[in-house]
């Protein structure tokens, strides 16, 4: 594997939606989301970035209790709620908790999930295992050994605009691996029995879990330019979901389940 190190940083919006089924993430490394945000592995635990409570899991709060990763080869172990197994690579980076900036990419998976499980999901599925390969270097590290960070990025490259994911897990590194799973001191469920800088504007660029088979209860292709508001969202939220309801009733082909969203 090559090994690239590198700086970026990226704008991401950050809300709340309530009632969505999340698409789901990495479990194993358990990630900051389950043990330090509370979030719920079947929901909010896998919503996409801009609709997460707390928004990018870089600058969610970190865990004190760290998990160990080992160098060398080893998987972490990740799961697809709700039959949403997207297309889209996944990719695994090392990060300096004190520079979220500053990244080494440690994996990299073509079309995530989706590459181990070829067949569309359907809403309403059991949650989808899966894992992948990640090797950390004994040297080059943005971080240092005793605390890193090990974030998991997907991005659902078939949906438009993409959907993206993150979680973080707080990680020191030591000993080699053996074709393990990376440790984690997890009191949540395991994945094979279940799974910016931010602005407080609504999000319009992600939308709630989305899976590539249409699910039975989403409407028939709405006609285009027709205008769309959702259904139950707090006032908080109302003009994002309204906002998600008229692009995604509006797209082809449509997305339009009848229990988020209705014609105006």
């Amino acid at each position: 594997m090559v090994f690239t190190k590198f700086s970026f940083s990226t704008l991401l919006l950050s809300g709340a939606v309530a009632s969505v089924l999340g698409h789901g993430g990495m479990v194993t490394p358990e990630s900051r989301e389950i043990r330090t945000m509370g979030l719920d592995i079947d929901s909010s635990f896998g919503w996409p970035i801009a609709m997460r409570p707390g928004g990018d899991c870089l600058n969610n709060t970190p865990d004190t209790n760290l998990q160990t990763i080992p160098y060398g080869q080893s998987k972490i172990e990740m799961r697809a709620n709700d039959g949403a197994n997207h297309i889209g690579p996944c990719t695994v980076y090392l990060v300096n908790p004190d520079d979220v900036t500053d990244k080494l990419q440690v994996g990299q998976l073509d079309d995530c999930m989706r590459s181990l499980h070829p067949a569309a999901g359907n809403k309403g599925d059991a949650p989808i295992p899966a894992e992948m390969s990640i090797d950390v270097p004994e040297s080059g590290l943005p971080c240092s050994p005793e605390h890193c960070v090990l974030e998991f990025y997907w991005e659902a490259t078939h949906l438009e605009p993409h959907e993206l994911f993150n979680n973080c897990a707080d990680v020191s590194l030591g000993g080699s691996a053996s074709g393990t799973t990376a440790e984690s001191e997890s009191s949540a469920p395991m994945a094979t029995t279940t799974t910016p800088a931010t602005t407080t504007a609504p999000a319009t660029t992600t939308a709630p879990a989305v899976t590539t088979a249409a699910p039975a209860s989403t409407s028939a292709p709405a006609s285009s330019g027709t205008t769309y508001v959702s259904i139950g969202a707090d006032s908080s939220m109302k003009a994002a979901m309204d906002q998600w309801c008229n692009d995604n009733c509006n797209n082809n082909p449509p997305y339009c389940p009848d229990t988020t969203c209705t014609a105006a």
